[in-house]
Order: C-alpha cells, then structure tokens, then sequence
C-alpha cells in the first residue's frame, strides 16, 4: 500500500529558481535605495506573486502597483529561466523515482509562461501534466491548485502526496486534503501524522513513500 500519484511544487523544490527570484527582487529594490534580505525573502517565498508584489509595492516601489511590479518581475525571470534554469540537487532522480511508482504531476503558483520556459529542456512527458497559477482561480495557499490535480487523476485527495518546500504550498496541499512531504530552506516546518520533514529530495525512495502512507 501506498500513495497513487505525487504532486512535485516547481520553485525552490524541484527548481532552483529561488535565487533568481532573490537577485530579481533585490534588483528592483535597489532602484529604491532600498535593501531586499533574508526576511523579506522569508515573507515572499512561495507566492503567490499578486502578494510578492503588492508587498515590493508597499515597501519601497511606491510609484508601481503591485500588478506593475507583478509585470517587471515576471519578465525579469522569463530572461533569467530561459538562459538558466537549473535543479534542485536530487529533484532529476527523485522525481524519475517517484515516476516508476505512481504518476507525478507538476503545481507551481508561477504563472504558465515561466513554468514552459523553465521546463523546455525537460522530455515531454517528464510530467503527466503541469498546473500553473493561470489554471486556477485561487493559487497557492488555497487549495485549488492541489484539489485541480487529484481531479486531474482521478483520484481523492488523500490518495496523494505532495512534495513542497514553503508555508505556502504546504498550507494548500493540506487543505486540499493531501499528504505533504516537505523540504524547507527558510522556513521551519513542524511535523506532524500527514506531514513530514525532510532535508533533501536524495532522502526520496519508494519505501519512504510506503512508511510515510502506513504511518498517517
């Protein structure tokens, strides 16, 4: 017994993207005179972006809304991802773990642009499908992304389990009803039955997978 599909979440988990989104945020910034850092990271990690840039808005880019920021932001990282998109150390082989198990579905609260261009060097069927933030009403932390993909697979939410690294997607894969396995980096994370903590993707396996189902 265990799980019937995984969810991968795309930036910061199976992506190293979350770099890019740190030197694009100081960039803005810093035309402000004003110091992007590790909290402000901390606050922003896992969007949504409406609330990435209405909090750049409000802390030093003034003369911009947060859609405008939204808007500059994205096209900074449309550069960035598409000269360099790199993974997370292990995420590759996780992933292609997982796969030989169950299917793997790919949720990202990034809008579709930065998710194809961030994938296009990726096999096309890596994935059985992506969602991105523009398939869905509500993204990231509602559980709209999570409750669309178990749908997508036809299964009931608590058949799967998702694999995220910030508050935000850990709060929507549980409320969509999901098992979260999460891999934190600047956020701490308290485990608890449905939700477990681990360092790197490396530590993935399917016998990991099985202890965690049999134990919720």
């Amino acid at each position: 017994m265990t799980f019937k599909a995984a969810f991968f979440d795309m930036d910061g988990l199976f992506l190293d993207s979350e770099p890019q989104w740190h030197l694009s945020q100081q960039e803005i910034c810093a035309r402000y005179g004003y110091a992007w850092n590790d909290d402000d990271q901390r606050i922003c990690i896992g969007g949504p972006l409406s609330r990435v840039g209405e909090y750049i808005s409000k802390v030093c880019a003034h003369d911009m809304t947060g859609a405008q920021v939204v808007e500059e932001l994205t096209q900074m990282m449309l550069v960035k991802l598409s000269s360099h998109a790199g993974l997370m150390s292990g995420a590759f082989d996780a992933v292609n773990r997982v796969r030989s198990i169950m299917p793997v579905a790919l949720v990202s609260a990034s809008p579709r642009n930065l998710m194809d261009a961030a994938l296009s060097t990726l096999p096309q069927d890596f994935f059985s499908f992506t969602i991105s933030a523009d398939d869905v009403k509500r993204t990231k932390p509602f559980p709209d992304p999570y409750l669309m993909a178990a749908e997508k697979m036809g299964l009931s939410p608590d058949e799967c389990v998702v694999f995220e690294d910030s508050l935000t997607g850990i709060s929507s894969a549980l409320e969509a009803g999901c098992a979260v396995i999460a891999v934190p980096h600047y956020v701490d994370v308290i485990e608890k039955s449905n939700l477990k903590v681990i360092e790197t993707l490396n530590e993935v396996d399917g016998e990991m997978l099985k202890d965690f189902y049999l134990a919720i």
